[in-house]
């Protein structure tokens, strides 16, 4: 019995056909991928990016907090340095409804004409003003030496992120966690 192979099968006198060229040649200059080569790259794509979009998320939330936090200490010791500077009271007024506070007898850095007043909502905080309390009013204030009438925190809120802002009484350092 006569065995079958590629090369019993073309014709006589060296004329082949198209489809009698060796496999080889046909997919030497393939350039394509496959689907299930594709399919597995989308799924390492799909799982990398489940994990890294929430811990994106979480640390722009929290950087978010503390940035809202430095500038809640910054403004404080701006009224501090204020109330030294001019021998005066300073009061710093918290709202928790409006998500902001205002400073006394200070200027907006942009127009002379109106209150220093800092809209924590607003970007680049985005964040929510929870909780203000000093000796039970929503209020820090600074006596004519820079020295805190009564101590307090403030607590600023993105997200699940907190920062707490502690003002002590007296003349120590405000500070946050």
């Amino acid at each position: 019995m006569r065995r079958v192979t590629t090369n019993n099968l073309r014709p006589p006198h060296g004329k082949g056909r198209a489809h009698d060229v060796p496999r080889a040649h046909v997919c030497a200059g393939r350039s394509a991928y496959t689907l299930i080569e594709l399919l597995i790259v989308v799924a390492i794509i799909s799982v990398a990016a489940g994990i890294a979009i929430p811990r994106y998320g979480n640390s722009v939330g929290r950087y978010r907090a503390e940035c809202a936090a430095k500038r809640v200490v910054a403004d404080l010791a701006l009224a501090r340095a204020g109330a030294k500077a001019i021998a005066a009271k300073r009061v710093v007024s918290f709202n928790t409804v409006a998500n902001g506070y205002t400073v006394s007898n200070q200027r907006h850095l942009d127009d002379a004409k109106r209150p220093y007043t800092v809209n924590l909502g607003d970007g680049p905080y985005h964040a929510t003003l929870h909780y203000a309390d000093f000796g039970g009013v929503p209020q820090a204030e600074f006596d004519m030496y820079g020295n805190a009438v009564f101590g307090g925190k403030v607590v600023v809120r993105v997200g699940d992120h907190e920062r707490v802002i502690d003002v002590p009484a007296g003349g120590g350092e405000v500070t946050f966690k």
